[in-house]
């Protein structure tokens, strides 16, 4: 697959894919880069309708804009937040503990976890 990439030397892919191991992926959207999205992004598929005609459509994620506290700071923060962020923050036992496990290497949350 590295070689099928490598091979066309006119199209930029560098900035679109990355390379992982064997595979390549496509990077996150900017639109996850926002804020604290928990590996959520922008789907595509098919609206199908009772006569099958599919059409295409989006599927996007659930996006709060939230404030939520840290306890190191001691402030309140603005973050634009998807539900399962949230449910992870609870379940790790806050917004500190969700920067510094390692999850957030992008976006709004890194800048605040540097």
């Amino acid at each position: 697959v590295m070689s099928l990439v490598s091979s066309f030397k006119g199209l930029n892919l560098s900035s679109r894919y990355k390379s992982i191991g064997s595979t390549i992926r496509c990077a996150s959207s900017g639109r996850s880069k926002r804020g604290l999205y928990d590996g959520k992004d922008i789907r595509s598929g098919n609206n199908v309708p009772f006569s099958h005609k599919k059409t295409k459509r989006t599927f996007k994620p659930n996006v709060f804009k939230k404030r939520l506290y840290s306890e190191i700071l001691d402030e309140m923060i603005q973050f634009h937040a998807t539900s399962s962020a949230l449910r992870t923050i609870d379940k790790m036992g806050g917004l500190d503990n969700y920067l510094l496990s390692g999850k957030v290497t992008q976006g709004e949350g890194w800048y605040v976890k540097q």
